[in-house]
């Protein structure tokens, strides 16, 4: 799951915002200081792991630490989902 979550945001980056160009960029690439992301690509990464991956984030959660690189996506995303599995089973 984690490896097919890394590729869906990669893709949705790399397809969105680099005009379907990866040379340079990896998993690891600092989104913020590359200027991949800004106020409105934030806005639409979050909308799209929430409608997409289902994983939504609270206000608290879309800060530069989360959404600093793909591998930090997937980070959040794997934990939100996590959550969701643990409220799901505790009914």
């Amino acid at each position: 799951m984690e490896e097919r979550i890394r590729a869906s945001i990669h893709q949705y980056i790399v397809s969105t915002w680099l005009s379907g160009d990866e040379r340079g960029f990896d998993d690891n690439t600092d989104l913020l200081s590359a200027g991949i992301l800004d106020s409105f690509s934030t806005l639409s990464i979050v909308a799209y792991l929430d409608e997409t991956l289902h994983a939504q984030l609270q206000p608290a959660e879309i800060n530069p630490e989360n959404l600093r690189s793909v591998n930090a996506l997937v980070r959040i995303v794997l934990a939100k989902l996590a959550k969701t599995e643990e409220r799901v089973a505790a009914q």
